[in-house]
């Protein structure tokens, strides 16, 4: 039986052996030819493509309104109905030419030419008949395919040119439904387009960097012959073709390289066909000459069948899975060992899925760990994330008290009360945690007293808790449970719940180390502020009223605390420029000079300058730039506009327009709070945001009271020494404008005093730069002063228009000091106040 057997297993060898040589010709012979075939379709297809766009250059070119436009020169209109038929033929690019090759006008979104731009070199120089030709042209970094005609008109000669892009999109549109991957390049050896088959990642890579046998072929076909060669890799080999590109009617003749591999897997899937077909022979022989292997094979065949199944199961991930085969043979044996590693498999499986859980938790644990630095918000994101890797519904996190030593659960979730009392938090097992310092596992026990064994806090059943624990000691303590008599916590669970019990004290230990320095830095700012302040006694806490009415505003806006806190201290610090002002300046009594008030008008830039060296966690320096522009773009220093003002600078804008309002200086009083409201509002979307306006009143209203109004002046004034004081300021103040302005701002100013004053209500008028007093009430002196009130009032607003009310007090302060010491006391008891 046995020589029977081998001369069957001979004759099946040798049939085998010759089947796979004859199928091993054939099959070279048809890749051959078929890579030859689609070479020559892939050519063929790119000529009609050039063939196309002769044929749109040609249908451009006799379009009547092209032939007008350009009969008048008129490039413009030109470019206009090149545009328009451009969407009927949607090619890359139009170009329109002079005679020079220069670009007049073009359209398409790429390849980018600009105007003056001689795209086409050569290949223009070539086309000087009607007729229209066609040829690859490298336009900028951009492989092209470019059709032009020369057109003649009365105005001159044009050549029209119509583009597409030489990219792999094209050419993944002509090589469509043709098997392989393609690619073609220029004369200089760079790749131009490419087109492979889906998830070919080798052909791209012999592409992208040619592969030898690429390089070969290419060398081959750039000699005017048919390059061939043979790729093989780790995932298959390929047939290669390469052959030159050329276009018919190009008067430069110009040449691109065609690149083609074919997959030639076909012949190793017809050889283990034809080896499959021999074998198949081979063992019908020998099961024909030898019965019995029939009855054997049948006895082997089921249970390796078996054993198959259950193969095929632990790859679908049941590894629960066991063969049962009976006998006492090497199957049963290898059935055994095969039960055996299913076991090993189920429980390095079940292992390998905890770490793998685990590891995830205690990611998901270190990115909320890192993502605030609110203690609450942190210790919530810690507690859920712990609830879901143990599958339990109650938990919660106590912390001591570090001046008590009390123990107070922070955050609860699932708990039977919401803030449990000190009674439950005392007997809990979460202070003896604390206390000892070591983890504590409560598992029921399951006899008839198991529900009493609970949680004083959670009520949970089943617990676990380990403590919270520095180098300074234990600060508190995490605690998960269920209220699932049933539930089990293991070693592992301690493990675990030890882990991230470690990271949680590490970030709590971050976040009151962060709160420190933020406390040291705003007590630093503070003092900073309040020596800036100290420079004049009549500012002497103006940046505290700032920084609240800052504070105030932005907690109505609903600003982050980071906001906040850069807010604060921006409030602080945003007159520290003042401290580059000379003290002569900034405590001068008298008038400023033009020198003097644009440097006081440098403070914010000088402040900038100061903090931006400083390492402040929060952005200080921009704010304090920018708290003096307007939102209309006439502040300073930058003229910013609208939201081009950062956020916190226009906040602090409003915060301190109010407190300078509402503050005494030496030369009036302070508005009142409504006064000072009021002019908010009517300055609102001219000088300030309308919208942080709004934000501020309300603040404000958190705040309490404001200013008091300001007593009246004393009865005793003579009316024409207040009108002499009257018309002493206004002409001073106006002097002061007109110096700093110019002579046109002066003008419009009278003009819009003068409109004001025309109705006849208030008896005064401006003429050459001073104010006349047109009439007199009188014997009515408190009505004559307060129409003074009204008109000084109408002066200084008109003026905030175009300057600010900043250089407003710095007017009144100079005309202020022109004045006789007399006639400044009596300016006093008249209360004519900046508005």
């Amino acid at each position: 039986m046995l020589p029977l057997v081998g001369v069957a297993c001979v004759v099946g060898i040798a049939a085998t052996l010759v089947a796979v040589a004859l199928m091993s010709g054939l099959t070279d012979q048809w890749v051959a030819s078929r890579a030859e075939a689609i070479d020559l379709s892939t050519r063929a297809r790119l000529t009609e493509a050039s063939r196309d766009l002769r044929e749109s250059v040609r249908l451009m070119s006799q379009d009547p309104r092209l032939e007008d436009w350009l009969g008048r020169s008129d490039e413009a209109a030109a470019a206009s109905v090149l545009t328009e038929m451009n969407r009927a033929i949607r090619a890359d690019s139009v170009l329109l030419l002079d005679r020079d090759g220069s670009v007049v006008a073009a359209t398409g979104a790429a390849p980018a030419v600009a105007a003056g731009d001689r795209p086409l070199g050569a290949f223009f120089d070539a086309t000087t008949t009607p007729e229209p030709s066609a040829t690859f042209v490298r336009i900028g970094d951009r492989d092209t395919i470019a059709a032009a005609r020369v057109l003649r008109s009365t105005a001159g000669t044009y050549t029209l040119c119509v583009v597409r892009l030489l990219d792999s999109e094209l050419l993944g549109e002509r090589t469509r439904g043709s098997a392989g991957s393609f690619a073609l390049y220029d004369d200089d050896g760079r790749l131009v387009a490419m087109a492979n088959e889906p998830g070919d990642a080798v052909s791209e890579a012999a592409f992208e960097a040619p592969a030898p046998p690429v390089s070969q072929a290419l060398a081959a076909a750039a000699a005017g012959e048919v390059g061939l060669g043979s790729l093989e890799s780790t995932s298959g080999a390929y047939h290669v073709r390469s052959s030159q590109v050329t276009l018919p009617s190009d008067p430069v003749a110009s040449r691109r390289y065609l690149v083609t591999l074919m997959r030639t897997d076909v012949i190793d899937a017809t050889r283990v066909a034809t080896i499959r077909l021999i074998a198949l022979l081979s063992i019908f022989a020998v099961l024909l000459l030898w019965g019995l292997g029939a009855w054997i094979a049948r006895s082997v065949s089921t249970p390796l069948l078996t054993l198959s199944e259950g193969a095929r199961r632990i790859a679908d991930g049941d590894f629960t899975t066991k063969v049962r085969i009976g006998g006492a043979n090497e199957i049963h044996a290898l059935a055994e060992s095969f039960n055996s590693m299913t076991d090993s498999l189920r429980d390095r499986t079940e292992s390998l899925t905890r770490k793998v859980l685990e590891l995830a938790t205690l990611y998901e644990i270190s990115r909320s760990l890192g993502a605030t630095l609110d203690l609450d918000e942190l210790l919530r994101g810690v507690l859920d994330s712990a609830l879901r890797i143990f599958e339990v519904e109650t938990g919660y996190i106590s912390l001591r008290d570090r001046n008590d030593g009390s123990l107070a659960v922070r955050i609860v979730t699932g708990g039977g009360q919401l803030e449990p009392d000190d009674r439950a938090v005392r007997s809990s097992m979460a202070e003896w945690v604390a206390r000892e310092g070591r983890p504590l596992i409560f598992n029921p026990s399951g006899d008839a007293h198991a529900a009493s064994q609970v949680d004083t806090v959670t009520g949970a059943s089943a617990a676990l808790s380990v403590p919270l624990s520095t180098n300074e000691g234990v600060i508190g303590a995490i605690t998960v449970g269920t209220r699932d008599a049933s539930f089990r916590f293991s070693a592992d669970d301690v493990r675990l719940l030890s882990t991230v019990a470690n990271h949680v004290a590490i970030a709590i230990g971050n976040i009151e180390l962060f709160v420190s320095l933020q406390d040291a830095y705003l007590a630093t700012v503070r003092a900073l502020a309040a020596a800036v302040d100290a420079k004049d006694t009549y500012t002497r806490g103006h940046s505290d009223g700032v920084a609240a009415y800052s504070v105030a505003t932005g907690s109505v806006l609903g600003l982050s605390p980071e906001q906040m806190t850069a807010l604060e201290m921006a409030a602080y610090l945003h007159d520290i420029g003042k401290i580059g002002v000379r003290e002569e300046i900034l405590l001068k009594p008298g008038r400023l000079t033009d020198a003097e008030m644009g440097q006081m008008r440098h403070h914010p830039l000088i402040g900038a300058n100061i903090l931006r060296p400083v390492a402040f966690p929060w952005p200080i320096a921009p704010v304090v730039r920018h708290h003096h522009e307007h939102w209309d773009g006439r502040g300073y220093p930058a003229g910013l506009k609208g939201e081009e003002i950062p956020l916190l600078a226009r906040v602090l804008g409003v915060a301190d327009a109010y407190e300078a309002m509402t503050s005494d200086r030496p030369y009036r009083r302070g508005r009142s709070r409504d006064e000072a409201v009021a002019e908010l509002r009517r300055c609102a979307g001219t000088q300030f945001d309308p919208r942080i306006v709004d934000a501020f009143v309300a603040g404000l209203e958190r705040l309490g009271p404001g200013h008091e109004q300001p007593a009246e002046p004393s009865a005793d004034l003579m009316p024409e020494e207040a009108r002499a004081v009257f018309v002493g300021i206004a002409d001073g103040m106006l002097d002061s404008y007109r110096r700093l302005g110019g002579p046109r701002l002066a003008a419009n100013l009278e003009a819009e005093m003068n409109a004001y004053f025309e109705p006849g209500d208030l008896p005064f008028r401006v003429a050459g730069g001073h104010l006349v007093i047109a009439f007199e009430y009188g014997d009515e002196p408190e009505r004559e002063l307060e129409a003074m009130r009204h008109a000084l009032k109408r002066l200084m607003l008109a003026m905030e228009g175009t300057s600010g009310h900043s250089l407003v007090d710095h007017f009144y302060a100079e005309a202020l000091s022109g004045l006789s010491d007399r006639m400044r006391s009596t300016a006093a008891r008249m209360d004519l106040r900046v508005v």
